[in-house]
């Protein structure tokens, strides 16, 4: 059997194990109330929606780019539910996004045992979630310390990607791994949209309805700006058609 093989499902299942045991001991030492568990659900099913129907970004030219903001809503669950609760939405979000795309198993293992070591991990050591000193306008250094956790978080999150790719194709795995362009600007996108979500999550719930706003114009506008592209590349052929008709 390949080393390489080898290297790579030793890699894989040493995550899935940290990550059930993990994922045991969050669980036991659960908190919240119903606000924290309404939470919860709210933030799972917005990321599992998301990793369905992610943003497609259109480039004249190009085709398109694909976004996936699903992470955004984990971030900012670091500051508003306990580790417990935030381990379910992840398995609940990744897995549910999993069987409804049509993902092979083992991918769903990894991303979902990347996802509870990185945010849960995060949660649980650095003893984050709601605190009832927290005031409902967070202060400047209080969101850029949460923008520096994000981007840590994302940052592992890339790196153990990138360690599962080198180990799966070798000398053929993409120069930096998983640190290229669209993931990079994905993870900025995942950062701005997780502070509003955390700091509009804080100030009422309701507000929480300002982001699904904004989601769903952003998703609504790449739509109709990437059929403008498509047509305006059928211009051309058309009159071209045409143009040989006289000519005949």
């Amino acid at each position: 059997m390949d080393r390489r093989y080898i290297a790579s499902l030793l890699f894989r299942l040493s995550l899935i194990t940290l990550a059930v045991l993990f994922s045991v001991r969050a669980l036991y030492v659960v908190d919240g109330g119903v606000r924290v568990w309404c939470l919860a659900g709210l933030f799972g099913l917005s990321a599992a929606v998301l990793q369905r129907r992610p943003l497609v970004v259109p480039t004249p030219g190009r085709g398109s780019t694909v976004y996936n903001p699903a992470s955004a809503f984990f971030l900012a669950a670091l500051f508003l539910i306990p580790a417990g609760p935030l381990v379910l939405a992840i398995a609940f979000a990744v897995g549910l996004a999993g069987l409804v795309t049509g993902t092979r198993p083992h991918k769903i293992l990894l991303q979902l045992s990347i996802a509870i070591l990185t945010f849960g991990g995060c949660s649980y050591w650095l003893k984050l979630g709601p605190r009832g000193d927290d005031p409902n306008v967070p202060p400047p250094e209080l969101i850029a310390t949460e923008i520096l956790l994000g981007a840590v978080v994302l940052i592992t999150g890339l790196v153990l990607r990138s360690i599962a790719i080198r180990l799966e194709r070798g000398e053929e795995a993409p120069h930096w791994g998983a640190f290229q362009r669209p993931a990079l600007i994905e993870a900025l996108l995942c950062l701005a949209l997780a502070v509003s979500i955390s700091v509009l999550g804080r100030i009422h719930l309701a507000l929480m309805s300002v982001v699904y706003v904004y989601l769903g114009f952003t998703c609504w506008l790449m739509e109709r700006y990437r059929r403008h592209l498509r047509d305006l590349d059928h211009e051309p052929t058309e009159a071209s058609e045409d143009q040989g008709r006289w000519v005949a």
